[in-house]
């Protein structure tokens, strides 16, 4: 039993179950707030402590499902291609405002770190925190953060702001399609764009879209905060 809970399978196992238990209960209930992803990792911490599973033998084969994050970023571009049209016209737009969605992003890690008094380190794991994982993970390299905070950081943005979007388009009066769609892969990376899926394609193709984007800009960003010497 401890050779199979110590396995890579078991880890990857896990974490494909806890996964479509989460989307199961999406579809079957109709809680607002319910996140799938956010019970998935719940579920699997709770399991964890449970069963006393070391984190190293889980992550030997939940690391196998991160190196696909990539692949699958990639696939977003099946609904971009098939409204590349609504991207031509929009263009100037959107790139512009996922240029200073990302800059503002980074700009209210700022903020935070300065109104909780957080050391160097800190601020720099949590300057990712708007792009996807894998980049995130490389920004947080370069900057020599903690990447596990990076992570999790991460994590909590995406979740946060799919759970937020329904809020914050009704209270500012967003309706229009590539706006919901810039918003959420800006702000909320992979896990917004499953949210934006969930209003529309068109919702979600531009949502892939800006993740692509604000993960480069941010990383111009980046660099440029380092050439002034602000990280």
């Amino acid at each position: 039993m401890q050779s199979l809970l110590s396995s890579p399978l078991f880890g990857l196992l896990l974490t494909v179950a806890a996964g479509a238990l989460g989307l199961y209960i999406k579809t079957k209930r109709s809680w607002r707030l319910f996140n799938p992803m956010l019970f998935s990792m719940l579920l699997i911490i709770a399991l964890l402590l449970l069963l006393k599973i070391p984190y190293a033998d889980y992550r030997s084969g939940g690391d196998l499902i991160l190196k696909m994050l990539g692949p699958i970023t990639v696939v977003l571009a099946v609904p971009l291609y098939q409204h590349h049209d609504k991207l031509r016209r929009h263009a100037a737009a959107i790139l512009l405002g996922v240029a200073f969605g990302s800059l503002s992003a980074l700009l209210s890690v700022y903020l935070f770190a300065w109104v909780a008094g957080l050391d160097l380190t800190v601020l720099k794991s949590l300057l990712p925190r708007s792009i996807t994982t894998p980049i995130g993970i490389a920004a947080s390299e370069m900057l020599e953060g903690l990447v596990g905070l990076t992570v999790l950081s991460i994590v909590i943005t995406g979740t946060f702001g799919a759970i937020a979007a329904d809020w914050v388009f009704k209270l500012f009066k967003i309706s229009d399609p590539i706006a919901k769609g810039v918003a959420l892969g800006t702000s909320a990376h992979a896990i917004g764009t499953g949210k934006a899926f969930e209003y529309g394609k068109v919702e979600g193709a531009m949502s892939g879209l800006s993740i692509a984007i604000a993960g480069v800009s941010t990383i111009l960003w980046l660099f440029l905060f380092q050439l002034l010497g602000l990280v």
